[in-house]
């Protein structure tokens, strides 16, 4: 069963799109976009799937309303495949009903990869989708190691100067802000 929610849950892995543009999908209600996105979630295998996105669904939650305006238009897709756990966004696209609709044909499209004989590339290309931890599951710590860091640069010398400080292995170093520090690192440098 496919369920729907909200709100967004995005992976914290993937950096958010910092100006959405307007697609070429057409006209797309939202509603039918999820219902579409769901059906071909179901046709692939997917077991346990999550829309997770800022739209209201409907009383039975086996869809969206349709007609909303939300101010984020991201939209996450979480589910299990063959016993893995796999995850797929999108927020390319400035309506939610269209970042749907881009899900739906990306997995219209693993689905053909199956179908014109191409199911072990398929286990593959799936690696890149392996969801992460969920974000209730990320360390939340009072600590900000690196605001007030607008730049690669910049980021890479903070590391640099907290790693000699923080790294087990110095005199004043601490295993657990060391992982900490290295995994906000690691979350700014593909957002930056």
């Amino acid at each position: 069963m496919i369920q729907f929610e909200c709100p967004l849950q995005w992976l914290p892995q993937q950096p958010r799109t910092k100006y959405p543009r307007r697609s070429q999908f057409g006209n797309h209600s939202i509603s039918k976009a999820g219902d579409y996105l769901a059906d071909e979630l179901r046709r692939l295998g997917a077991k346990e799937g999550i829309i997770s996105s800022n739209l209201q669904q409907r009383l039975k939650q086996d869809g969206f309303y349709a007609n909303q305006r939300v101010d984020d238009a991201g939209v996450v897709v979480y589910f299990k495949l063959k016993g893995k756990s796999k995850a797929m966004a999108c927020d390319k696209w400035d309506k939610p009903e269209h970042n749907l609709w881009a899900l739906f044909l990306s997995v219209q499209a693993i689905r053909g990869l199956e179908r014109w004989g191409g199911s072990e590339f398929l286990d593959g290309l799936f690696t890149g989708f392996t969801a992460l931890p969920s974000p209730d599951d990320i360390i939340i710590t009072e600590v900000n190691y690196f605001q007030d860091i607008n730049n690669l640069n910049d980021l890479r010398n903070k590391f640099k100067e907290l790693s000699k400080k923080l790294h087990p292995d110095m005199v004043e170093g601490d295993k657990d802000e060391f992982q900490i520090m290295q995994k906000q690192y690691e979350r700014l440098k593909y957002s930056i």
